[in-house]
């Protein structure tokens, strides 16, 4: 299965590979929770860039793991089976079943990332009554603005925040800014923020022309 931003993944620790000390509270969310989000950053050759995820919103850790040093991988749309937040109340998880059923009417591949991912894929509680709904949607094809605005206003009759990340082959950008209808758009890639035109059009064969039009 491919390796892409926003999988979980359970490691062992001492897979861990940092250039800097791992922090204590680093190391506590690990013995809690052994997961570990893949970063959307270049990484050394055999290497995954991974982010570690404490209790705070200002605790994360960037590091790296072999790349076949994980015990397993579980992707955002691997949790959309509503029996697995059915049961729990907070307004993110009222949210995430009304995003599903907006989702579903467009046929389009999707999941919670976040603190809501990260629950449901953990077990650990990590969603609060102020957590946004982070939602990753896959999107390797150009997707209509119109949908994208149908699906955007939609989303305003959930309780929580929806941030939507379309996720293209070459980067991540705001499905929100999209359906707006903005004349260039911020793509994350491994290289770094850009601004495009299209973000289905982009080419990351030169990084460093790439990194001369940051954010």
């Amino acid at each position: 299965m491919v390796i892409e931003p926003h999988d979980l993944l359970k490691i062992d620790a001492k897979h861990l590979i940092s250039h800097s000390p791992i922090p204590d509270w680093a190391i506590q969310a690990l013995n809690v929770a052994p997961y570990v989000v893949v970063r959307r950053a270049h990484a050394p050759k055999e290497q995954i860039a991974v982010g570690i995820r404490g209790r705070a919103r200002n605790e994360r850790f960037g590091a790296f793991i072999p790349d076949d040093a994980f015990i397993y991988q579980i992707k955002p749309e691997d949790l959309i089976e509503s029996t697995l937040w059915d049961k729990k109340p907070s307004p993110v998880f009222v949210s995430l079943t009304i995003a599903s059923e907006i989702l579903a009417k467009h046929k389009l591949v999707w999941g919670p990332g976040g603190s809501a991912g990260f629950e449901l894929a953990t077990g650990n509680v990590t969603v609060t009554a102020e957590s946004d709904l982070d939602i990753i949607l896959r999107a390797p094809d150009p997707i209509f603005i119109h949908t994208a605005a149908e699906i955007m206003d939609a989303m305003k009759s959930c309780p929580s925040r929806v941030d939507i990340q379309a996720e293209t082959p070459a980067g991540s950008f705001s499905l929100l800014e999209y359906a707006n209808g903005s004349a260039t758009m911020l793509v994350k890639t491994k290289f770094g923020p850009i601004l495009c035109e299209n973000p289905w059009k982009i080419e990351l064969n030169n990084p460093m022309e790439l990194l001369k039009n940051p954010s």
